[in-house]
């Protein structure tokens, strides 16, 4: 056997690398440097892979090597400034991000990765500064749109924040991690109600939730009494997660729970000793279906969030569903939105009755409070009372600086306009715009105030010994940093609102028995504040008892708490158990159920087709985009079809009357002779018995400026505009097309019958409609994409996919294609067809006629860019995907034979009719 090259077996790693293959890319990596040690890409891989899998020495090992041999190579710079900054060196990291950017000015890695290293070293206002920079030289990048809103959000600049955000949406409105950090900035929104916060997480659901489309069938034994496999993933979201979760994890009682923990990154060995007996798995480098493949092959009972829409959250893999009970916990403080998630654990302050209507979830409530913390053994002594020495209160405030809203601080401006001589000391808030801010906002002297950059852990526990008296800000609570300030001696007074995410610290408190400085109203809190301080002599015995409250309290009985935990996630899978089992013999319950499944696959099994499609279509119209159960569909409708000869193909019924003879012409934009030939000898042959003429365009700017072009030299009644790389299966497609631009202005394959944004699919079920196979090159078999049956013809339609419109001539004559506009390879056809609509002209989408592609859409970024020109363009349009646009059948068959057969079964079965015969009405 020949040994591969080291170029060939470098490429190889990198595209092992972007499958998520990490062991696989390293052997093709060492492979590579046994041929040639000095193999750069090699290198880079292998740093890559050492990064990836937690091992950010010997990453920077690797990058240092590989620019030894090449100093000009912009990825080894960038990823060796990411290892650095993996290991808290920042000023390194900086000096790497700045040299990627000599060599490959505005790189936008380097650019973000740059500003974060910056923001990390505390200067807030220059990482703003490279972002804004950027942003500048690339205005459409949704990435680094979304990171420069993350910085707004720090420097306290919310609305700018909330526009970078919807901007990074709108140009990528399937970008997760910008929808996610949307959501966390309007939790600290005094603007929205607690409704509106949660029907913008329910937004989130529809847009992303429906997306995991691959939810298994769950089998767990329903018996509400065994033992469980429960699951913790991502608790490693931030440093402060341990300190609650850690403690719980190693009291679990192991005859009751087997423990498994998903971790984003591979955690110290000593942590991991601290957990007791669990099963590790690291998810860095794996997507969140196969974690959540991973997830079911564990066989987890109860799945439990800890990270919500945090940073680096794993809320993909609960949208799959793996599990059959799902929690979210501990770090969001708010409802994830999520249809698949079951419960949220919270308590009786934090969540009074009434606030379930601010979950999605059901709420379950622990009996004391939703907190069990372990305090840092390295922590500080208490020290004492700052007012004995200053002759003044000192009020303070640690929290993150997103959480110091305009609310917060017109209060404490109230405050201290009450109290002309206490201080207050802000820590957490960098130099620069956010600071300033901050002293706007209070219009005090200057000397009453003290300020605190970012700093480190120990710096920050010391710092409390300043502060007399904490605040905690609105309506964003604070637990952490409460905590903290107890533990530490000082009580913090809180102002609890209606939203769960208020109330964290009112929960604590209450917890400790310390009501007293749970505030009701505004006027309350000051009033508050003013009677607590004064009494120096009860403020400093609480500052010497707090620690031990603390200490003493549920808040620190772990063992206690891991109790009533446990019995909370026994509450919830007998609540399962209990449901499956009504399932068995209640067929109203049966619908939309993992039952409801295993009994159409016995029905299929048995032979009884109907009997399967009675099943699968309610299932399927509650679980809409549930992948096993379609795949179920297609089989059992294939076999109908196979039992049921006498249900021709939608295209097999005549065509009456036949056409009248037609000038037609197509009009194809290609590259590519090969497939220009193809279409030309199709088309040709459908339009035999007609006047057709096809004209090429092989030299087109944009497919606007090409068609456009074209068929200004067309001498057609009837223009077509189709792609170079299809085929069309049936012989009398083209008869069945004029008959059908008989009664309609505009003709496609596929389309919407209600548009929400640049992609025709968003609307989803039922508002889409038509069918198209595709077969890439080079693989087996057929893709078979029905999108929609609904109707047999179905008009009027909004838009229209561009793999192949007809239409008259007169349309394209009263509207042309927009070339200024879409002067690339997008949304060309949408903006076309959706301007034909809003004109008055009457779209079609007939299920007769049949298209085999050779390629599938492509929404990259150059995508993303003219999207967002399509919604600049048509403002009024919701941008709104539906939950159920992923409801489309997309299944493999190995002949066109199968096509047609299931294509009968399910026209049959939407239709209720024997007979296929297509009408135009």
């Amino acid at each position: 056997m020949n040994k591969p090259s080291a170029d060939s077996a470098a490429g190889e790693g990198m595209a092992l690398l972007q499958a998520g293959k990490l062991r696989d890319a390293e052997l093709r990596f060492r492979q590579a440097l046994s041929t040639d040690a000095r193999d750069v890409q090699a290198l880079i891989g292998l740093g890559i892979v050492a990064h990836q899998t937690g091992h950010f020495a010997p990453a920077v090992e690797m990058f240092d090597r590989a620019l030894a041999v090449d100093p000009r190579q912009p990825a080894a710079h960038v990823n060796r400034g990411n290892a650095l900054a993996a290991q808290h060196r920042f000023s390194e990291a900086v000096d790497a991000f700045r040299a990627a950017l000599a060599v490959s000015p505005g790189l936008p890695s380097a650019e973000v990765n740059l500003a974060g290293a910056l923001h990390a070293l505390g200067r807030l206002d220059d990482a703003v500064a490279t972002l804004e920079q950027a942003r500048a030289a690339q205005p459409d990048s949704p990435e680094l749109i979304n990171n420069l809103g993350n910085l707004y959000k720090d420097q306290g600049r919310l609305d700018e924040s909330l526009a970078c955000y919807d901007r990074a949406l709108q140009l990528n409105p399937m970008m997760q991690q910008a929808f996610s950090n949307r959501l966390s900035a309007l939790k600290v929104d005094t603007r929205i109600s607690a409704a509106q916060l949660l029907d913008e997480h329910i937004r989130w659901s529809d847009w992303f939730e429906a997306a995991s489309t691959s939810a298994p069938l769950l089998t767990n034994p329903a018996e509400p009494a065994r033992p469980l496999r429960i699951g913790y993933v991502s608790p490693d979201c931030h440093s402060a997660v341990p300190a609650f979760l850690d403690p719980v994890i190693a009291a679990h009682d192991r005859s009751q729970f087997t423990v498994y923990c998903y971790f984003n990154q591979p955690q110290p060995p000593a942590r991991l000793a601290r957990l007791g007996e669990a099963t590790h798995r690291v998810m860095r480098g794996l997507d969140d279906a196969q974690v959540a493949a991973q997830v079911h092959e564990d066989r987890i009972d109860i799945l439990i969030d800890i990270a919500g829409h945090t940073g680096h959250n794993r809320l993909g893999v609960f949208a799959r569903k793996p599990a059959p009970v799902q929690i979210t916990w501990l770090d969001y403080l708010c409802t994830t939105g999520l249809a698949a998630m079951d419960y949220r654990l919270t308590d009786a302050t934090a969540d009074p009755v009434g606030n379930e209507r601010q979950h999605r979830e059901r709420l379950l409530r622990l009996p004391h409070a939703q907190w069990c913390w372990q305090p840092d053994p390295q922590s500080p002594p208490v020290t004492a009372q700052p007012a004995a020495n200053s002759g003044t209160v000192t009020f303070g405030s640690f929290n993150h600086a997103q959480k110091l809203t305009d609310g917060t601080l017109s209060l404490w401006r109230q405050l201290l306009q009450a109290l002309p001589v206490a201080r207050l000391h802000i820590g957490g808030i960098a130099e620069g715009v956010a600071r300033q801010r901050v002293r706007a906002a209070l219009a005090c002297d200057e000397a009453r105030l003290s300020f605190l950059p970012r700093v480190d852990v120990t710096t920050y526990r010391q710092s409390f010994a300043a502060v007399d008296i904490a605040f905690d800000p609105l309506p964003f609570s604070g637990a952490t940093t409460t905590l903290d300030a107890l533990w530490q001696g000082v009580p913090v007074l809180t102002l609890p609102g209606e939203r769960s995410c208020s109330r964290s610290t009112a929960s604590l408190l209450t917890a400790l028995q310390l009501q007293d400085w749970i505030a009701t109203d505004a006027a309350d809190f000051v009033a508050r504040a003013q009677r607590l301080s004064a009494d120096r002599s009860a403020l400093s015995a609480l500052r010497q008892t707090l620690r031990a409250r603390v200490q003493a309290s549920v808040l620190c009985d772990v063992a206690g708490f891991t109790r009533d935990l446990e019995q909370r996630y026994r509450q919830g899978w007998t609540a399962w158990c209990a449901a499956r089992h009504a399932a068995n013999g209640d067929p109203a319950q049966l619908a939309g159920s993992d039952e409801a499944l295993l009994q159409a696959r016995a029905a299929i099994d048995a032979g009884r087709n109907d009997d399967a499609l009675a099943i699968l279509k309610p299932l399927l119209a509650l679980r809409p985009q549930w992948e096993i159960a379609k795949r179920d569909l297609a089989r059992a409708a294939l076999a109908w079809a196979r039992q049921h000869p006498e249900a021709l193909p939608a295209w097999s019924a005549p065509v009456s009357p036949a056409p009248l003879r037609q000038r037609v012409s197509a009009i194809v934009c290609s590259i590519r002779p090969d497939y220009f030939n193809a279409i030309k000898a199709r088309l040709s042959a459908q339009f035999a018995g007609h006047d057709f003429e096809l004209i090429g365009i092989h030299d087109a700017k944009s497919l606007c400026e090409g068609y456009n072009r074209g068929a200004a030299q067309a001498g057609g009644d009837i223009l077509i505009f189709c792609h170079d790389d299809i085929d069309i299966v049936h012989d009398d497609f083209g008869a069945r097309l004029l008959h059908h631009l008989a009664a309609n202005d505009v003709v496609g394959v596929v389309g919407t019958s209600k548009l929400v944004g640049g992609d025709w699919g968003y609307a989803g079920a039922p508002h889409v409609h038509g069918q198209v196979i595709h077969r890439p090159p080079g693989e087996a078999g057929y893709l078979y994409l029905a999108v929609g049956l609904q109707r047999p013809v179905t008009a009027p339609i909004q838009a229209l996919d561009g793999v192949f419109i007809a239409t008259h001539r007169r349309v394209w004559q009263a509207l042309r294609f927009d070339q200024d506009t879409f002067d690339g390879f997008h949304l060309y056809d949408i903006d076309f067809t959706y301007r034909a609509f809003r004109a008055g002209y009457r779209l079609a989408v007939p299920p007769d006629l049949l298209l085999l592609h050779f390629s599938t859409g492509r929404y990259d970024l150059k995508w993303q860019v003219f999207h967002a020109r399509f919604l600049d363009k048509f403002t009024g349009l919701s941008q709104r995907p539906s939950a159920a646009r992923y409801a489309n059948l997309h299944v493999k068959l190995q002949s066109l034979e199968q096509v047609e057969r299931l294509h009968a079964g399910l026209f049959h079965h939407n239709f209720g009719a024997s007979t296929l015969a297509i009408t135009t009405q």
